[in-house]
């Protein structure tokens, strides 16, 4: 072997160079030790520092300095050099990894490529190898060409062709094979793809390379539920692999393809900077390519922010395309063909794009989705004009046509709306102002919402319709109420001021005879400001409706005033349901909104299944109407989580999720996605939670901070499962400080303790203790035995496993006391609560007793487990026997171990303890083969392992 033959001086150096990290460092490295050889005159050593710079440079950008060492080590094939067939498989490798560099580097020339694909065949046949790899690279050349017939006769030979030991894995192999066949024939693609894909191939880059290629063909043939699946099984493996950008790429294309772009402009934000670390044009362009893609189709949804680290998004986006459409050019250029830019537009093509999200949502578009076929598509003002008085019967009758009316008229208002305010049709206008008025509230934005307003006023005024001028400006009023409440407070002077002025329009609309409009006013009044007397503006308001006939509003404003009723108790909302009730008959939204107040009654009552049956009864009455459905599936979804049905909750939360996306409530869909996430967290499905709980929690704790807790509670639970640990302490201590702000102290102490319990696990001790003594000193605050055992017991282990082991025991051993006395000063309800220190004893023992272990304390170590055998019995007392042994032999004290380990070994086995056995059996086998005694550690493991 070369490295035999190197001197000590250069071996010195070499070594140093591997030292390095890949990329510039490790490559100048193993330039100065090449440097050094040739200095040297040294065959040997130029030969090793060659083949060390081919390495080191195939992971550094656009190098072609590669290829020269390369092609000296095609020299050394020669056989006067007498390298030995290893050396020789080794440049025969890299060969093959040079003919890849080339196709990936446009500035190779096509002859250049050519010809180091024909040298590869000459090498391989010269050194007795069949040419798989051969001729894979003439079928991507023929790709290069447009030469589809070749392509096809080389892609047949690669698969006739028998493997031998210079063949690349079967996984990459059966990868590249399905990518040929996908020029012409996807469905092939799959099916060469599908062993790869479900794990039955393996290697450092498959399955999850493959499982990208898998969603793309699957996203192109609109299979997106397929194309979901592989491209989560994809994406957790390569989100941060920046070696593996061009996979990433992929994986954003197929979130785009899917409806998700919420998801991939999330995604892509924090790794545009990958593109100068990228090491091929080719990487280069199919990244920068999809990074405009996916800019171009978050701003076409207004998900975009406008600018990028500090740039004009559209500068940003425009960069990345010029990017990728240059670098495709230089490809051509060098086949002669469009072939690299027809791929790349195939690739990105908004034709491919599904019309809504596949995978829930993670953020609102700010562009309205598709009306959808139903809806009506105004044109003129006739048509306006009709739209009107179709949303104003809808409302009367409080029919849920009134979503589709107005998803119409707003798809339709920026086309319409122009020539009707260049008109003087004073119908169209007061039609126009209607509709404006009425779908104001579907903004979701309190200054566009009054923006929309003072439009709707302005309409009503030109076309001289007293009852709409009054509407809007009523409406405005209320809106203005609502701002004083956020900005000054319910007690401001502000907020006083705004419910006078409120009032008095309601008031004087109703005194000066529009009824209708003042009926509409109180109610929106009371439900959106809650006054202290909103029961009775809402019945007042259906005692105005009763007045003009129209029962459906009547019993819409009993059925609202009934949860705000409670303050007497149930009888007040019963009666408010069941006067509604004897006005709707049958009417579905109006008897799915009784019904499910008649749950949230029972639900307070403490009948839960008797809640969960009358949910789905008012689920089954409302239909499919967007906004009555959603009402209804919230408090179902809060209801089901206080069930701890997982499998249920599950289905009502997506479609949650689904109509909330609809109605583009972006508050709805936090929550939903906040039910969501839960039902994933507690069905295995912790990487998707994950996804969710992060996109709901800001609008959580901007709009419902009562559930800033629960919801960050889960996050954490997800990280946790996930292991992604830094993730989880945060999440954790979100969780804490929104559990306090709610006042709720038990729920605060424990999350602080998992805060702490996760820095732990992140290995940030100093954070782990700071999270630890606060979650004591509000389990302390709050009265909460069980977590001041359980952080202060966490907080002294933490101390042991640090520089002072004997003060940590000190204080691990002292808990137990510190939490009797704690205990009996904030006694439990139940007697049988009652701390007991004799039942955590043996614990504290035992933690002890392994924290002393792995500090090489054996004899303590041993002895404290001996104490805590003594204070227990059962199988309890087996484990400690055997633990006890494991430590001696984790200290090759074998002697001692060995008959104590036996013997437990066999009792374990006896008794069913699995787990344990195994761990016992583990601990000896390892202390026999450090012994030199292999063979009886193999005997050991055999007849005690997991096989046993």
């Amino acid at each position: 072997m070369q490295w035999d033959l190197v001197s000590p001086e250069f071996a010195d150096v070499s070594l140093a160079a591997d030292r390095e990290p890949p990329g510039p460092a490790r490559v100048r490295g193993h330039q100065a030790a090449l440097r050094l050889a040739q200095r040297h005159g040294s065959f040997a050593e130029e030969y090793v520092a060659r083949t060390d710079l081919s390495a080191a440079l195939f992971h550094v950008p656009d190098s072609p300095e590669m290829l020269t060492h390369v092609a000296w080590l095609r020299g050394a094939l020669g056989a006067e050099h007498g390298l030995v067939q290893a050396e020789r498989d080794d440049v025969l490798w890299k060969l093959k990894w040079a003919v890849e560099k080339i196709e990936k580097l446009p500035e190779v020339p096509l002859a250049a490529w050519r010809a180091a694909v024909d040298d590869l065949a000459e090498a391989f046949t010269g050194d007795g190898y069949h040419l798989r790899p051969v001729h894979a690279a003439r079928a991507w050349l023929a790709v290069a060409l447009d030469e589809p017939a070749e392509r096809d006769a080389e892609l047949a030979r690669w698969l006739e062709t028998p493997r031998d030991g210079r063949s690349d894995c079967a996984a990459c192999e059966a990868r590249g094979q399905a990518l040929l066949a996908l020029e012409s024939d996807p469905h092939r693609a799959l099916e060469v793809l599908a062993r790869v894909v479900s794990g039955g191939m393996t290697c450092a880059e498959e399955p999850q390379v493959s499982q990208s290629h898998d969603a793309e063909i699957r996203s192109g043939l609109g299979d997106l539920d397929g194309a979901a699946a592989s491209f989560r099984r994809s994406w957790y493996d390569v989100a941060d692999d920046v070696a593996l950008a061009d996979t990433v790429a992929r994986c954003l294309r197929v979130l785009v393809r899917m409806g998700n772009t919420d998801r991939a402009y999330d995604l892509l934000l924090p790794r545009l900077g990958w593109l100068d670390e990228l090491h091929t044009a080719a990487d280069r362009m199919w990244f920068a390519g999809t990074a405009a893609w996916v800019l171009h189709h978050a701003r076409r949804l207004g998900l975009a922010a406008d600018e990028i680290g500090g740039r004009p998004i559209v500068e940003v986006q425009d960069e990345l395309a010029r990017v990728a459409e240059d670098l495709a050019a230089r490809f051509d250029a060098r086949s002669g063909t469009v072939v690299t830019s027809r791929r790349l537009l195939a690739a990105c093509s908004d034709a491919l794009v599904a019309d809504g999200p596949t995978l829930p949502p993670t953020h609102l578009t700010s562009v309205p989705t598709d009306a959808g076929r139903s809806a009506p598509a105004p044109t003129t003002g006739a048509d306006v004009v009709a739209l009107a008085e179709g949303v104003r019967d809808a409302q009367r009758a409080v029919d849920p046509a009134l979503e589709t009316a107005l998803r119409g008229w707003l798809a339709a208002r920026e086309r319409v709306l122009p020539g009707l305010e260049d008109g003087d049709d004073a119908a169209a206008l007061a039609a126009a102002s209607t509709l404006d008025r009425v779908s104001a509230h579907l903004l979701r934005d309190p200054e566009r919402e009054a923006e929309r307003l003072r439009l709707a006023e302005r309409l009503a005024r030109r076309a001289g319709d007293e009852g709409a001028l009054r509407h809007a400006r009523g409406d405005l009023a209320v809106l203005a109420v609502r701002a004083a409440l956020d900005a000054h407070g319910p007690g401001s002077p502000e907020a006083r001021a705004a419910r006078d002025e409120a009032e008095s329009l309601a008031a004087g609309a109703e005194a000066d005879g529009h009824a209708e409009v003042a009926a509409a006013l109180w109610r929106w009044y009371a439900l959106t400001t809650r006054p202290a007397d909103a029961v009775a503006r809402l019945r007042h308001a259906a005692s105005l409706y009763a007045g003009l006939g129209l029962a459906p509003r009547q019993a819409l404003c009993l059925l609202d005033a009934a949860p705000l009723a409670y303050d007497g108790g149930p009888a007040g909302p019963t009666a408010l349901v069941e006067e509604a009730e004897r006005l709707v008959g049958a009417h579905p939204v109006l008897r799915g909104q009784a019904l499910d107040l008649r749950a949230r009654m029972a639900r307070a009552a403490g009948d839960l299944d008797r809640a969960a049956d009358l949910h789905e009864q008012a689920l089954a009455a409302v239909g499919s109407a967007d906004g009555p459905r959603l009402a209804v599936l919230l408090p179902y979804c809060d209801l089901l989580v206080d069930l701890s049905a997982w499998e249920r909750l599950e289905p009502r939360a997506a479609d949650a999720v689904a109509v909330s996306a609809r109605l583009r409530d972006p508050v709805a869909l936090a929550v939903a996605q906040r039910h969501l996430g839960l039902a994933w967290v507690e069905t295995g499905r912790p990487a998707e939670a994950a996804e969710l709980l992060e996109a709901a929690l800001p609008l959580i704790h901007q709009h419902v901070p009562d559930l800033v807790g629960p919801t960050a509670w889960a996050l954490g639970n997800a990280d946790s499962a996930l292991g992604t640990w830094r993730g989880a302490r945060t999440a954790f201590a979100t969780a804490s400080a929104g559990f306090e702000a709610a006042g709720r102290l038990e729920e605060a102490s424990h999350a602080q303790y998992r805060a702490g319990m996760a820095a732990w696990e992140a290995d940030e001790l100093e954070a782990a203790a700071a999270h630890l003594d606060d979650a004591v000193d509000k389990a302390r605050a709050g009265g909460t035995t069980d977590v001041v055992f359980a952080a202060a017991r966490s907080r002294a282990a933490l101390q042991a496993s640090g520089e002072d082991l004997d003060a940590g025991i000190t204080a691990l051993d002292a808990v137990l006391g510190d939490v009797e006395r704690f205990d009996r000063e904030h006694p439990a309800d139940d007697p049988d609560a009652a701390f007991d220190p004799e039942v955590h004893e043996p614990d504290i023992l035992r933690q002890g007793a392994h924290l002393l272990a792995r500090r090489g304390r054996t004899d303590d170590a041993v002895a404290r487990l001996a104490r805590a055998e003594a204070l227990v019995g059962g199988d309890f007392e087996r484990v400690l026997r055997a633990e006890a042994g494991a430590v001696l032999a984790d200290a090759d004290r074998l002697e001692e171990a060995e008959p104590r380990l036996r013997a437990s070994l066999t009792e374990l086995h006896a008794h069913g303890l699995h787990r344990e056995r195994v761990e016992a059996a583990g601990a000896l086998a390892r202390a026999l083969d450090r012994a030199g005694r292999p063979e009886e550690a193999r005997d050991v493991w055999d007849a005690f392992g997991p096989g046993a």
